[in-house]
């Protein structure tokens, strides 16, 4: 009798270990991947596959996934763009809970405004849906956007899209 309960502990012990490994790969699998920045394939954690071969192609300096599954989406301002003291920050988002981040820097890399925006999308972290900020009061000068996402995992800032405009 006591064989047996010694038995199916180590079974209930062993299917907790490989489910508890499952989900770190499941986890940590998105983190370790070839990101397109600026036209150039760049690796994002370590990628256990080589460089891909295909041409790298990001619009307005957005980050992109390797095959082409960005989550972030910067439509407004574009890159390079000469914007007044307030403007909007919009575009598309496919994040978890549906909420992102967004940073305006100087050109010295000062932070001068922190905020969040919610995506409205339809199912949290599933599909794609609009976000919309509107900044006020810059100075003038070159800035730069940065719109992001927390990793839920450990907070770190992933799916990353900057560019770079200037407030007259």
């Amino acid at each position: 009798m006591e064989y047996n309960l010694n038995v199916k502990k180590v079974i209930v012990v062993a299917i907790l270990l490989i489910i508890g490994t499952g989900l770190l790969l499941l986890l940590n699998g998105s983190q370790n991947t070839w990101i397109c920045q600026n036209g150039n394939w760049v690796k994002n954690g370590k990628p256990t596959t080589s460089m891909p071969t295909k041409s790298c192609v990001a619009t307005n300096n957005s980050i992109f996934t390797a095959n082409s599954n960005a989550n972030i989406q910067l439509l407004s301002p574009k890159a390079g763009d000469t914007l007044s003291s307030q403007f909007a920050i919009k575009g598309q988002a496919r994040v978890f809970e549906n909420q992102l981040n967004f940073r305006i820097k100087n050109s010295t890399g000062q932070a001068l405004i922190e905020g969040t925006m919610a995506a409205k999308s339809p199912a949290a972290g599933g599909t794609f849906g609009p976000f919309e900020a509107t900044v006020s009061s810059l100075p003038k000068g070159k800035t730069t956007i940065e719109v992001f996402d927390h990793s839920a995992k450990d907070g770190s800032e992933i799916d990353k899209v900057s560019i770079s405009v200037t407030v007259k």
